[in-house]
C-alpha cells in the first residue's frame, strides 16, 4: 500500500511540474509574441517582407505616418488583381510592424454597387485616385468592370498621392520613392539639361521628363545660359547642341562641386527629312571636347552589331516586313556588366544608331565599362547612310566589340584650369563661388541619346536611366528592390492548357484530398496506440494492486 501511495504521490507531483512548466511556457511565449515580431520569408527575392532601406527609411520618422489604401470590391474579385491587393496589404502590415508605432496601415474596401461608398469614392477621385478598366476572359467572352486602387500618404500637414495600385511589381520602391520625398527634409535635386538636335524635352522626351518628376522630390529644367539651383544634386544631360561655354563652365563647376551627371550623348546627329529620307551626320558640339579632357571619347562614328539588332519593320504594299538593320544594335545580357549596380538586374538594351566610346589611360582606373557589343561588329567614320538597303545584307564585315556606356566614380580636374571664366550672355545670371581646378565626382556616360526618345522608349530602357539616376544620386540598395514581387502566374490562368490543368488538378487533390485523409489516418493510428498503451498500464496496475493483496 505505502508502495502504491508513494506511486501516486510521484505522480501527482510530476504533473505538478509539467502544469508549472507548461504555463511558463504558455506565459513566455505570449510575451515572446507581444514584444517581439519576426517573419521567416521564404519565397524567391523575399517578396513578403520590407527590404533594409525600407526599415532605415521608416527610422527617419519623427511624427505618426498615416497609409490608407482604398480598393474596390472587383479588383478582390479579380484574379490577378486580387493578388495585387492581398500583397499590397501584407506588406502595408508589414511597414506598420517596422516602423515602431511611428505608421498606421488602414485599408478600406469600396464598391461602386454601394450608395453610402460612391460619396467617398468621389471625393477620393477628386484627390486624384482614378478608376481604371479590369479585363477578364471567361469562356470565350471578355468582362470588363472597374478597378479602383490607390494609396494615401499623410505625414505631418503633407500629403501623397500613389495611385494606381494595379500589380506588384515594384511596389515597395514607388512606395518608398514617395514616402522619402516627404521625410527628407533636403530631398533629393534632379535637373536635366537637355540640347538634343532637332527635338525639345516637352514633345520628345516627355515619358522621361514625367518620369522624373514622379521620382524626384525637385526637378528642374535648366535652360541654355541659366545656373545650376543649388538644390540639385545630380543632372541628366541630353544631347550636347547650343550648349555655351557659359554652360559648360556650369556643367564643369557642378561636376567639381561634387556633383553627379547622367550624359547622353550620340557622336552621330540622325536627320529624319520626309522629302530627303534618313540620314547621318557628325555632331557638333563643345560638350565633346570637355568629356574627352576628362578621359571619356565619344567617337563620331556609328556602330553596328551583325550578330544582335533590331529589325527594322517597313511596309511593302498591303504587308509590314521587318529587314535587318544592324545599326539598330541591341545589347545582348552577356555583354552586361552585371557587377555594376545601375544595369545589373537589365536583360537586354536597345540603341539606336550609337556611337563608341573610348577611356583615356588616365581614368581607366576609376571608370568600369557597363555595357558593349558584340564582336562581331563594325563601325563607319564617314558617308552615314542609314537607309534600308545598305544593311539589310550582311557585307559589313564584324572587327571587334565596341565600348557604349560607362561608369566613373572618383576625382577629376576641371576643364577649365587656368583658363578664363566665359561670360554669359544672360545679364541676370552671373557666376557665384570660387572657381575649383579639381574635385571628386560621378559620371555616367552613354554615346546615345535617342534610346530615351519617346519613340524608342522601352521599359529595359527606362530602367537603365532610372537606375543610373540612383546610383548617382540615391542609396544603392534602392535599385535591388525596384522590380520586387511579380508573381507567378496563378493556376486558373490558363484553362485550356491541358498539361496546366492536369498539375492544377493534381495539386487540388494533394491538398484537398490526400493531404487531410493523411491527417486523418495518423490521428486514427496515434489514437489507437494511445488506447494500447493505457490497457497496458491498467493491466500492469492491477496485478500490482493483486500482488499487494
Amino acid at each position: 500500500m505505502k508502495k502504491i501511495e508513494k506511486i501516486k504521490i510521484k505522480n501527482i507531483q510530476s504533473w505538478g511540474i509539467f502544469v508549472l512548466i507548461l504555463l511558463n511556457i504558455i506565459v513566455f511565449v505570449f510575451f515572446l509574441f507581444n514584444t517581439l515580431y519576426f517573419r521567416l520569408d521564404l519565397t524567391e527575392g523575399k517578396k513578403y517582407s520590407i527590404s533594409k532601406p525600407t526599415v532605415e527609411l521608416l527610422r527617419k520618422l519623427d511624427n505618426t505616418m498615416i497609409i490608407e489604401y482604398y480598393y474596390n470590391d472587383n479588383c478582390k474579385a479579380h484574379p490577378l488583381m486580387s493578388q495585387t491587393v492581398l500583397y499590397v496589404k501584407d506588406m502595408l502590415q508589414e511597414y506598420e510592424n517596422s516602423s515602431k508605432g511611428l505608421l498606421t496601415f488602414i485599408s478600406k474596401e469600396l464598391s461602386y454597387e454601394k450608395k453610402e461608398d460612391l460619396a467617398e469614392i468621389a471625393e477620393l477621385e477628386k484627390k486624384g485616385i482614378q478608376a481604371f478598366a479590369l479585363s477578364e476572359r471567361q469562356e470565350g467572352a471578355s468582362k470588363t468592370s472597374l478597378g479602383f486602387s490607390g494609396i494615401i500618404i499623410k505625414y505631418k500637414e503633407n500629403e501623397k498621392i500613389m495611385q494606381p495600385v494595379y500589380q506588384d511589381a515594384g511596389f515597395e520602391y514607388n512606395l518608398d520613392t514617395e514616402v522619402k520625398k516627404l521625410v527628407d527634409k533636403e530631398g533629393t535635386g534632379l535637373g536635366i539639361i537637355f540640347a538634343a538636335s532637332n527635338k525639345t524635352l516637352e514633345n520628345d522626351y516627355k515619358n522621361i521628363k514625367q518620369q522624373i518628376e514622379s521620382e524626384y522630390k525637385t526637378a528642374n529644367v535648366i535652360n541654355s545660359g541659366e545656373n545650376i539651383p543649388n538644390e540639385v544634386s545630380t543632372i541628366l544631360i541630353i544631347g550636347g547642341n547650343n550648349l555655351t561655354d557659359y554652360d559648360l563652365f556650369q556643367i564643369d563647376q557642378f561636376l567639381m562641386n561634387g556633383g553627379k551627371a547622367f550624359v547622353a550623348l550620340n557622336g552621330l546627329n540622325v536627320i529624319i527629312n520626309p522629302q530627303y529620307g534618313i540620314f547621318g551626320m557628325p555632331n557638333e558640339s563643345k560638350l565633346f571636347d570637355m568629356l574627352n579632357y576628362y578621359g571619356f571619347k565619344i567617337n563620331k562614328d556609328m556602330v553596328g552589331d551583325n550578330d544582335s539588332y533590331t529589325s527594322l519593320p517597313q511596309r511593302q504594299g498591303f504587308f509590314v516586313q521587318e529587314f535587318r538593320y544592324p545599326i539598330w544594335t541591341k545589347i545582348k545580357s552577356q555583354n552586361i556588366n552585371k557587377k555594376h549596380l545601375s544595369v545589373a538586374g537589365l536583360t537586354s538594351l536597345n540603341l539606336f544608331w550609337p556611337s563608341s566610346i573610348d577611356i583615356d589611360e588616365k581614368i581607366k582606373d576609376k571608370a568600369e565599362i557597363l555595357f558593349h557589343t558584340t564582336q562581331n561588329s563594325w563601325a563607319v567614320t564617314q558617308g552615314f547612310k542609314l537607309d534600308v538597303d545598305t544593311y539589310k545584307y550582311p557585307i559589313q564585315q564584324g572587327e571587334k566589340q565596341f565600348n557604349i556606356a560607362c561608369a566613373f566614380k572618383g576625382s577629376l580636374e576641371s576643364y577649365f584650369k587656368d583658363k578664363e571664366i566665359p561670360g554669359n550672355e544672360k545679364e541676370n545670371e552671373s557666376i557665384s563661388g570660387n572657381k575649383l581646378d579639381s574635385g571628386d565626382t560621378q559620371l555616367i556616360v552613354v554615346s546615345n541619346e535617342l534610346f530615351l526618345w519617346d519613340n524608342f522608349l522601352g521599359e529595359e530602357e527606362r530602367l537603365f536611366l532610372i537606375n543610373g539616376l540612383d546610383w548617382l544620386s540615391k542609396d544603392h540598395s534602392l535599385i535591388q528592390i525596384r522590380n520586387k514581387g511579380k508573381f507567378s502566374k496563378p493556376l486558373d490562368k490558363a484553362k485550356n492548357d491541358t498539361q496546366y490543368n492536369r498539375r492544377k488538378f493534381a495539386i487540388i487533390i494533394l491538398t484537398t484530398g490526400i493531404v487531410p485523409i493523411l491527417f486523418i489516418i495518423f490521428a486514427i493510428v496515434l489514437n489507437f496506440l494511445r488506447h494500447l498503451k493505457n490497457k497496458k498500464i491498467k493491466l500492469l496496475f492491477s496485478k500490482t494492486k493483486q500482488r499487494v493483496k
